[in-house]
């Protein structure tokens, strides 16, 4: 009764409001079909489902609301709010819930948590027999690595020399000893250097059991070993550092909370997904696993890669990317986003281009020109994407493979190597296919080119599974006017 119900109340909701993506009946059923059966299961999207799969999810939650609880971003929180409820209120739909963890909600109410929300119930044991709902899961180990992570400034040094008088001395003496190594390891301004998780241990060792019961030292005494990485961001200006905590796997610390409840997962990762492979390591199966759309059916990608392009580590590289940006930008009478993750690179190329192009060219900011050129991470994109106009094209100079400077990346790939598994096929690569998904299925049938400048495309065997994930693109064999 529930899939019939939410078919109907679907296409009574397409009255009200354009139907934008084909699959939402289907996506309805399966997710009527989970709240039922209570099997976990995984749904793979197509790229061209953008926020078009909403209202698939939430109309049958409206209708069957025992025991959910669904997890959030803070930008999916907005699109929820803002704009997706209202929605649903016109059609009359009610959407029964309470958000956060002031009140805990009765059964027959939706339970909406930010992911440390879910960090913070799950560790007073309020999440048993829930069932688990994650929109856009590919982001999931991330948002659950932040909302976990641990923050140590010089204020806490402060603190923790204040709160333990009695070991002033040695603790001054670790926090100097660990500044001189740490600078003498930086050559650049603002430079994350890995901390081995030892310091922490010796910090312990000298409090003898007369640990802080104030936040961040508690987190930081309980929670770091092995399975958590340390590491400094230095700031060259004032010789001060703050201290950053995180965990490896997230997941590997929330044993309890993935087999005490069931999961649902939707994500746009394409067919690479490297938080299935660390959810098959803990043991969490998924019975039911749908691959919902075609990308067939998706509208092209103008697609610029061209032929003999020289490799990042060529002493060329760095002019190539300069000259084929500039051609690509003459002309232009719309936006131009230009995504490099490496931060010295992209304010190389930024500076470069506003030499060329003047106050056309800003950094990561959405106030622009029309025709304005913007330099930014992908992550910036992904996040900002919705607040710009439809760019003319995007500009891949490199293609955004996880860099090992990041001591999180560098930790994950030691500890693939260690285990003896494909560390580049089983993470590096399949992060890549995502970030690059997510960034390109804004702009998917809207007329905008994207350019790769990266050798690799074409010089690795891996490049054609880039191509593949790509799918369905156009070449652009040369540049026409516009």
């Amino acid at each position: 009764m529930l899939e019939v119900n939410s078919h109907k109340h679907l296409k009574q909701y397409y009255q009200n409001n354009v139907a934008s993506w084909p699959h939402n009946l289907t996506l309805t059923r399966l997710i009527s079909r989970y709240l039922s059966s209570k099997d976990n299961t995984f749904i793979r999207l197509t790229s061209d489902s953008r926020n078009y799969w909403w209202p698939g999810l939430l109309i049958p939650l409206c209708l069957h609301d025992s025991n959910i609880v669904l997890i959030l971003s803070e930008k999916q929180r907005r699109q929820l709010f803002e704009v997706e409820l209202p929605k649903l209120i016109s059609s009359r739909l009610v959407f029964d819930y309470v958000e956060g963890i002031e009140f805990i909600p009765s059964e027959k109410k939706i339970w909406v948590l930010k992911y440390q929300d879910l960090i913070f119930a799950h560790e007073q044991g309020l999440l048993v027999n829930r069932q688990l709902i994650f929109p856009e899961s590919e982001f999931m180990s991330n948002e659950l690595r932040n909302s976990m992570s641990i923050k140590i400034t010089p204020k806490d040094w402060e603190h923790l020399i204040y709160s333990h008088s009695s070991f002033e001395t040695s603790i001054i003496e670790i926090h100097e000893r660990l500044s001189r190594k740490l600078f003498s390891q930086s050559s650049t301004t603002d430079r994350f250097v890995r901390i081995d998780n030892r310091e922490i241990l010796s910090l312990k060792e000298i409090l003898k059991n007369d640990f802080p019961l104030t936040m961040p030292w508690k987190q930081a005494f309980n929670s770091v070993n092995n399975e958590w990485v340390t590491w400094a961001k230095l700031d060259n200006k004032t010789l001060s550092w703050d201290w950053y905590i995180q965990p490896m796997i997230p997941l590997q610390g929330l044993t309890g909370l993935l087999s005490n409840n069931t999961l649902l997962l939707l994500t746009n990762s394409g067919e690479s997904d490297s938080l299935l492979l660390d959810l098959n390591v803990k043991k969490v199966s998924f019975p039911v696993k749908v691959n919902l759309g075609n990308t067939l059916n998706q509208e092209p990608i103008p697609l610029f890669v061209p032929k003999r392009q020289p490799l990042p580590n060529t002493p060329h590289f760095y002019r190539h990317i300069v000259r084929q940006c500039q051609r690509l930008i003459l002309s232009r009478i719309h936006a131009t986003i230009i995504i490099v993750d490496d931060l010295q690179l992209r304010l190389q190329l930024t500076s470069e281009l506003a030499g060329e192009f003047g106050l056309r060219v800003v950094h990561e900011t959405t106030n622009i020109e029309t025709n304005g050129i913007i330099c930014c991470s992908c992550n910036w994109w992904i996040i900002n994407q919705h607040n710009l106009p439809i760019p003319d094209q995007l500009i891949f100079p490199m293609i955004p493979l996880p860099t090992l400077e990041s001591p999180l990346i560098a930790a994950r790939v030691e500890r693939l190597k260690y285990q003896g598994r494909n560390w580049f096929q089983e993470f590096l690569l399949p992060e890549t296919l995502a970030i690059l998904l997510k960034s390109v299925a804004f702009i998917r049938g809207k007329d905008v080119r994207v350019a790769i400048l990266d050798g690799r495309m074409r010089y690795r065997s891996w490049g054609k599974l880039i191509f593949n994930a790509l799918e369905p693109w156009v070449v652009l064999e040369r540049l026409l006017p516009y």
